[in-house]
């Protein structure tokens, strides 16, 4: 016999119908798949718990084909999704935490380590703003990236972050992080399946409600390969991010722009042509963007 299902948000009747079935979420993943539709369970498990909610056509579809593959009457769960939320600066502090699989392309083991990392959750830290300074060598081979971060605690007590970066397919080694400024390297782990290294930032004191942190550190990067671009994926919104890209004298590119990304699946957004710099740099400055990831692509000359 069937429990009533609360009917007050999208989690609590998304949780009562999967419990209310008798179902896990690795079962709810099975059949979705066998209806043509793939979700990660992190996804699922997000939505569920209600730190991310579904609203690209892509995931509205998935909601559907739950209600279906549940039992419930059409519209069950679509019904309790209201209109799209706010995004970018104008959301409530702390903002969204974007699913990992919106960010990259793929992010198998990525979950699990940052869980174990102790990722702030939603509505917890917002980023104030990012400054990348990314270093190319004579080879045209990424080098290095110094990092400098402000964030702000929404909550009392904060005393860490997580911070991820990810090699290229083609690179020998992944990620290397060092030189740590205003803060130290906790916990430091490795994903090869998904080519991340992520690690630990350890402020300088717990943050009350309300304080600041800024720190800064460097990334080695280990690249075989010509680079063509740099990006930054935020799944937290961040205000204002500034990147440089310093090039070696002997190998300048011919052309360089700023662009945006709505997701990893999804085409660049050009935005402004960059010149290169007497000194073989180039810039940008992003600021309020909704599209979580950000950065400047290049061509090298034929």
């Amino acid at each position: 016999m069937h429990h009533p299902i609360p009917l007050d948000t999208f989690p609590t009747a998304l949780t009562g119908a999967i419990e209310d079935r008798g179902m896990s979420l690795d079962q709810l993943q099975r059949k979705l798949a066998a209806h043509g539709v793939r979700v990660s369970l992190s996804t699922l498990s997000y939505w569920r718990r209600g730190r991310t909610r579904p609203e690209r056509p892509e995931s509205l579809r998935a909601v559907e084909v739950i209600e279906e593959v549940l039992a419930l009457p059409r519209g069950c769960l679509t019904g309790l999704l209201g209109p799209r939320k706010p995004r970018g600066r104008w959301v409530s502090r702390g903002g969204v935490v974007r699913p990992h699989e919106t960010l990259w392309d793929d992010t198998s083991g990525l979950p699990s380590v940052l869980a174990e990392l102790g990722e702030p959750g939603a509505g917890e830290l917002t980023y104030l703003s990012v400054h990348d300074r990314h270093f190319v060598d004579v080879g045209g081979r990424d080098v290095r990236t110094v990092v400098r971060v402000l964030v702000r605690s929404e909550v009392d007590s904060l005393g860490s972050m997580v911070v991820l970066h990810r090699a290229d397919p083609g690179d020998h080694a992944l990620p290397v992080l060092l030189a740590p400024v205003g803060c130290a390297l906790g916990r430091v782990r490795s994903v090869p399946s998904s080519r991340f290294t992520a690690a630990e930032v350890l402020f300088d004191r717990r943050l009350s409600a309300g304080q600041t942190a800024v720190f800064e550190y460097e990334v080695r990067w280990f690249g075989d390969a010509r680079a063509d671009r740099y990006s930054r994926a935020c799944r937290r919104g961040v205000r204002d991010y500034l990147v440089e890209v310093n090039f070696h004298p002997a190998l300048l590119p011919t052309s360089s722009y700023a662009f945006t990304q709505d997701a990893a699946d999804e085409p660049e957004v050009r935005l402004a042509n960059l010149e290169v710099g007497t000194f073989g740099g180039i810039h940008a400055v992003i600021t309020d963007t909704e599209s979580p990831i950000v950065g400047v692509r290049w061509t090298w000359p034929a």
